[in-house]
């Protein structure tokens, strides 16, 4: 990355925090990668020894060196460091070490490896220390059945980042506070000849939907997801008002069909020469536009709910570091979370990751360029369906993504998404 989202850090901000569908698919599609090929293993900090551990990590070696030289610094042990990169090939790498006992002390818990738990592959943290200054989403997102299974430090968030001279031409200078205002300003720009709105529907990245349903879920007080999967309600029901207001930007037209043909840089690229007012972005995104275009003016908000005043992120806890049960060095790995959990292990991450840290016991400074992302982060006011869903995650986003695009070609109307989505639920349970 050429830029620095964070007021005071050297980021290497990667996409692992939002979860595509098609990377998803690549997981469960049979996709098998080779272990030991896409991964890597150096000592960091000072080599083996009786306070050595070992951790797994999907983030590179030089996100997490500062880190791990300030835990050798503090406590005079070492870190035996792995790497694979997210999300198939660390999700593939992690199951087969743990299932042939060769796991590190220390790795990080994905929502993609939850199933884990259940199979005794993760140490129960309940009741440490060292998880209270954690964000009580990170906590909801790393607890099962009411057991907590891991640390998580910090989480992302997306939303509708638009150019401002462009929306200065139909007299806007913010985004609406809601979805109908929204789809209004976008009416207002296509009667200009300015393509109004993109979300990555080629990458399957819905990020304007997500917050959409986010904003609609937390206005009715409870999200339905756990309810969806229990058989309490159905996609039918809670899903259908928000997607199909969503919808309008297709069947209106606002956003071309031709959105289809470009990819997630694409997308970006686009934005970033000005022709598209609109798009749904992450921080991630924010270098490769200042890249791009250095003198571009914009901003990024939430995204405008049904209801006025009901704006909402995109967005995530990030996966959490995890203790393995068959640990070689248990007490080390406890003390590693401990110091993960740390102020100044919280505030080396942020610096050298560019993630938004959430815990309470540290709080970082941002860039102007995401300062309202991380604003969002830290509310915990985010949501992506892919990680709230308790199962078949994967094939659902498969049956979602691939609903979408034909209700861009126009081959499925968007009141049957729902349903198709419940039918498939119905089948994956009946396997």
């Amino acid at each position: 990355m050429s830029t620095n989202p964070t007021a005071d850090s050297t980021p290497q901000l990667t996409r692992r925090r939002f979860v595509q569908g098609g990377l998803m698919a690549a997981v469960l599609g049979g996709t098998a990668l080779g272990a030991a090929a896409c991964s890597t293993s150096t000592a960091v900090g000072g080599g083996g020894g009786k306070g050595s551990v070992s951790f797994f990590s999907w983030d590179t070696q030089t996100v997490m060196k500062p880190v791990l030289d300030l835990f050798t610094k503090q406590t005079g042990a070492s870190v035996s460091f792995s790497y694979a990169p997210p999300v198939p090939q660390y999700v593939s790498t992690l199951q087969t070490r743990l299932q042939a006992h060769t796991g590190a002390d220390v790795f990080i818990l994905t929502a993609e490896d939850k199933q884990l738990v259940g199979g005794g592959f993760v140490k129960n943290l309940t009741g440490q220390k060292f998880l209270e200054p954690m964000n009580s989403a990170n906590k909801e997102f790393m607890t099962v059945d009411g057991k907590v299974y891991g640390l998580s430090i910090s989480s992302w968030a997306g939303g509708i980042m638009y150019n401002k001279e462009l929306l200065a031409k139909v007299g806007a200078d913010k985004l609406p506070d809601s979805w109908d205002g929204f789809l209004d300003l976008c009416r207002k720009l296509k009667d200009k000849g300015i393509t109004p709105y993109y979300d990555a529907a080629h990458d399957g990245n819905f990020m304007a939907l997500w917050g959409l349903l986010g904003g609609y879920f937390d206005s009715r007080t409870a999200f339905p997801d756990a309810d969806i999967f229990a058989g309490r309600t159905t996609f039918a029901d809670t899903w259908t008002d928000p997607l199909v207001a969503y919808c309008k930007l297709y069947t209106e037209k606002l956003t071309p069909k031709a959105v289809l043909g470009l990819t997630g840089d694409q997308v970006v690229s686009e934005f970033a020469n000005g022709r598209v007012a609109m798009f749904g972005a992450g921080t991630w995104n924010v270098p490769a536009v200042q890249k791009s275009a250095p003198k571009l003016s914009f901003q990024t908000e939430a995204i405008p709910g049904i209801t006025p005043g009901t704006s909402y992120w995109t967005g995530a806890a990030s996966p959490g570091y995890a203790i393995n049960p068959k640990a070689k060095n248990p007490e080390a790995a406890l003390k590693f979370l401990e110091f993960l959990a740390s102020p100044d292990a919280v505030k080396a991450y942020g610096k050298s990751s560019g993630a938004i840290t959430t815990t309470s016991n540290y709080t970082p400074s941002f860039a102007d360029s995401i300062t309202n992302q991380a604003l969002g982060a830290r509310s915990g006011k985010i949501y992506l369906p892919v990680v709230a869903w308790p199962r078949h995650s994967n094939e659902l986003s498969q049956e979602l993504n691939t609903q979408m695009q034909q209700m861009i070609q126009g081959s499925v109307k968007p009141k049957d998404i729902p349903a198709a989505l419940d039918k498939k639920l119905k089948q994956l349970d009946a396997k």
